[in-house]
């Protein structure tokens, strides 16, 4: 029994993992690589600030990988709520232009329906009159 203890004793310290990283080094790169390609990609296409802020809080969680003292971690803390809420500031903010861009583009498209319907009427009226003062004769 005490050979089995100090075989788990010296086999967990080597191998005992970072509490504040469950992915290994190697497979948190390529997440931050991905994520940030991903997020890059939609701030080209949408252009909202939030999905840089997004990735900047995913990418600020590399410095978990390195540090891993009660200071750095406080810190990230606070990065990350800050990043985070900033977002969601920058994302409300984004929702409220684009319901507002598709609100004017929905009345632009009712108001040049309308504008064409009444061109339509108007032509039929003036249809009316020529046909009518054709045979007034």
């Amino acid at each position: 029994m005490d050979t089995f203890i100090k075989l788990l004793v010296e086999s967990d310290g080597s191998k005992m993992q970072n509490v504040y990283t469950p992915l290994s080094l190697g497979v948190h790169f390529v997440f931050c690589l991905l994520a940030t390609a991903l997020y890059l990609t939609m701030y080209y296409r949408r252009g909202s600030l939030h999905y840089l802020l997004l990735m900047f809080a995913i990418d600020a969680t590399l410095i978990t990988q390195y540090w891993t003292t009660s200071i750095a971690i406080t810190l990230l803390a606070v990065v990350e709520i800050a990043l985070i809420g900033a977002s969601i500031w920058f994302y409300i903010k984004y929702a409220k232009k684009q319901k507002a861009e598709n609100a004017a583009k929905l009345a632009a498209a009712k108001e040049a329906e309308e504008r064409a319907k009444a061109a339509e009427k108007a032509d039929e009226a003036e249809n009316d009159k020529i046909v009518d003062n054709a045979f007034d004769d």
